[in-house]
């Protein structure tokens, strides 16, 4: 759906503005898998429950900026508005909910927000190589799925598969069409994959720690893949996110051996 209603989007709108429209296509795609195939409520009243509200919020304020452009101080205010609004949420309950009353209760909203903060500039960097956003938020969404799936959080892992699904799907149309990469797909692709993995990282989760750890590799497999020897030019745009992916399936793997051996499944 991704690829069919981002193609669409794309041919409506024209080659410039179409591009940066075509990114709500994993918006809508992943909408529709939370509707009708992962069947989860919309009212937001655990940490799972709120991953499509900050999906929609992360795309609604990355295309906003998209078509407005404003100046980068302010593309920066709103990435840590954004961010800081969905720890809040996430850790309070609702946007305008109770501060924290335990120590525990900060240092998790402090730790969700550094993580939160660190991949959206991860993937603000990494928006000048192509679709490499999409393949670094495609494997963290894989990963997700893999560590839920071995520790027994069979609803996180759903949820993660359709993310991943979605993006998947957006990732194929803009390597083939060479789209560029808007702040609604940072955003929106970020804040999901990020609110997947604090559902999984919250107290009543099982999943290991160890596992997630692996993960936070993911976003800097770039590093790697960057030195792998993919001949000239032309050919390193096309294979480059090819070994992008095998570099990240490392982290991924040793997450899911983790979660495996230490969740005891």
């Amino acid at each position: 759906m991704a690829l069919a209603t981002g193609g669409a989007l794309r041919l409506a709108a024209g080659p410039e503005r179409g591009a940066r429209v075509a990114g709500l296509c994993i918006l809508f795609g992943f909408s529709a898998a939370w509707n009708w195939l992962l069947l989860t409520p919309w009212v937001p009243i655990d940490a799972l429950s709120r991953v499509i509200h900050i999906a929609i919020g992360g795309f609604l304020i990355g295309f906003a900026v998209d078509l407005i452009q404003p100046k980068r101080s302010w593309n920066i205010v709103l990435s840590v508005i954004y961010a800081a609004g969905s720890v809040w949420i996430t850790v309070s309950g609702s946007l305008l909910g109770a501060a924290p009353t335990e120590a525990g209760e900060w240092l998790r909203l402090v730790l969700y927000l550094l993580l939160w903060l660190g991949l959206i500039r991860r993937l603000n960097v990494q928006r000048s190589e192509g679709p490499s956003v999409l393949v670094v938020c495609v494997m963290l969404s894989l990963g997700l799925g893999l560590v839920s799936q071995m520790s027994g959080e069979d609803s996180i892992a759903a949820v993660a598969y359709c993310l991943m699904a979605a993006l998947a799907g957006y990732l194929a149309l803009s390597w083939i069409l060479a789209l560029s990469i808007g702040n609604a797909v940072v955003l929106g692709s970020g804040g999901a994959v990020l609110g997947v993995a604090v559902a999984l990282m919250e107290p009543v989760s099982q999943a290991p720690a160890v596992a997630l750890l692996c993960l936070i590799l993911v976003p800097f497999a770039d590093g790697t893949a960057k030195r792998l020897p993919l001949g000239p030019a032309a050919f390193r745009r096309t294979f480059y996110p090819l070994a992008l992916i095998a570099v990240a399936l490392l982290p991924i793997s040793l997450a899911a051996i983790m979660a495996y051996l230490f969740a005891g499944r």
